[in-house]
């Protein structure tokens, strides 16, 4: 089952892993933008895949497509 959570959900996820880590909210979003991890747009609300987020912070390939889309 795949982990899709908030930007701030994902963060406070990756809080508790590395309670260190340096990522914000708007380095989230910019890369859920620009379509380097997965997320869904739902409205204004932008939800992020966790592992896919994880897996391009430890520079592996995820194989689900890096593509948006727009619930409505």
């Amino acid at each position: 089952m795949k982990r899709i959570r908030t930007i701030n959900e994902t963060l406070l996820m990756l809080k508790q892993e590395d309670p260190n880590s340096g990522l914000s909210d708007f380095l989230i979003r910019k890369l859920a933008n620009s379509y380097k991890i997965r997320s869904f747009k739902t409205g204004n609300k932008i939800l992020i895949d966790y592992d896919s987020l994880m897996a391009y912070l430890r520079s592996e390939d995820y194989d689900l497509p890096m593509e948006q889309v727009i619930m409505r």
